[in-house]
């Protein structure tokens, strides 16, 4: 990347705020959801964007979605749903960028932010994170910390107790 490219993603990561989504931002995120997710709502099995957007605003059904702004504009969202598992589960249903704010982290600090609000909202308890993914952006997800499980299926376990411990146990003596 050159230097203007790469001074203009930090330009824009700077004048991007990630803010907890409401309800006059439904026509916003049924756009960036239409435009990341081609083809007609029906193949991804919902009546429309429009209503889609409207669903993923009920924080009464568990969701929690954020948005990405730039100038007053819609940028980016992540809709995640907290499933009432023995487990604490979080699934991301969506995450979007658009096309125009695609590449410059937009995507990341969006999950990073998601990521966040679920460790202080569980405080010490160890929450995973699923969302069903194209093979074609797996790559992304890998990148956050993400590995698959199953067909298209990947998962991350954050908070609690690590995977590792804090004292690791040397794996042999060392002298």
């Amino acid at each position: 990347m050159n230097e203007a490219g790469m001074n203009e993603e930090e330009h824009t990561q700077s004048d991007v705020e990630i803010v907890p989504a409401i309800f006059k931002d439904i026509e916003g995120i049924a756009t960036i959801l239409r435009e990341s997710f081609p083809g007609k709502a029906k193949y991804y099995k919902i009546r429309s964007w429009e209503h889609e957007s409207k669903k993923i605003l009920r924080s009464d059904k568990g969701w929690i979605t954020f948005i990405a702004v730039h100038q007053g504009e819609i940028v980016g969202v992540v809709a995640a749903r907290h499933l009432k598992t023995l487990n604490p589960t979080v699934r991301i249903e969506w995450i979007a960028v658009a096309k125009s704010f695609r590449q410059r982290g937009i995507g990341k600090n969006l999950f990073d932010h998601l990521t966040k609000w679920i460790t202080t909202s569980f405080f010490n308890q160890q929450v995973r994170i699923t969302l069903r993914a194209r093979t074609d952006v797996q790559s992304f997800y890998r990148k956050l910390g993400l590995r698959c499980y199953g067909r298209g299926w990947m998962k991350k376990r954050i908070g609690g107790q690590s995977d590792e411990p804090a004292n690791p146990k040397p794996s042999r003596k060392v002298k």
